[in-house]
């Protein structure tokens, strides 16, 4: 067993695509205070590319940019990974395709001049609705999983995006394609036993199903 080695729980990732950097800048700074990991693009074709290298949980997305509309951005993030969770930025006038974005599987939108309220809660929101469409994705594979398999994945859908909750935690893990951080995180003294041989198990779980998942 490894010791000395401090684990800490994965941090939410946000990505924010907008042309104007102020925007950037001020999203990254409110939402860095309430704890998540932010990276910012100002141009949409960098944010692709981030969206590729950093698998973000959430992306924030202006829809009127000069280099490309945030439609087509929205339609390239879905096919990099549809599950990544995508809220929309925009102004009153560009109302009708804030919601044609949501149509293509934008989660929501936040309008200008920002509600600050309103866009803390949508985010944690919205990183709540991608564990838990992890978590029907899993559930839809029926015969890999046992009664005890279904109640652990019951227990995610109760947890907090903000990753107070192991299996949180463990989810957020494998949605980044770190499934050692899972092991390692097991192997913490302070974890009950029973604890760490079900976050083993559930490891082995995940690993299973998407090595059985048809190719996309």
């Amino acid at each position: 067993m490894r010791t000395g080695r401090k684990l800490m729980g994965k941090k939410p990732r946000i990505l924010v695509i907008d042309d104007e950097v102020e925007i950037c800048n001020f999203l990254k700074d409110v939402l860095t205070t309430e704890g998540y990991t932010v990276f910012t693009a100002s141009d949409p074709l960098k944010g692709l590319r981030m969206t590729e290298k950093l698998k973000p949980d959430l992306v924030l997305l202006d829809l009127k940019m000069p280099e490309m509309n945030g439609i087509e951005v929205l339609r390239r993030i879905k096919k990099i990974d549809g599950t990544t969770a995508v809220i929309i930025i925009t102004g009153f006038g560009a109302m009708d395709t804030a919601r044609a974005a949501m149509r293509l599987g934008a989660f929501d939108y936040v309008t200008k001049p920002f509600d600050l309220a309103h866009v803390k809660a949508l985010v944690k929101d919205a990183l709540a609705y991608r564990i838990s469409g992890f978590v029907r994705q899993l559930k839809a594979a029926k015969g890999l999983l046992g009664k005890n398999e279904m109640a652990l994945l019951d227990s995610i859908e109760k947890c907090r995006p903000e990753g107070a909750c192991m299996w949180e935690v463990a989810v957020r893990a494998f949605l980044l394609g770190d499934t050692q951080f899972m092991i390692d995180w097991s192997e913490q003294p302070n974890i009950p036993d029973n604890d760490k041989k079900n976050l083993v198990r559930f490891t082995q779980i995940l690993n299973g199903i998407v090595r059985r998942s048809p190719p996309k």
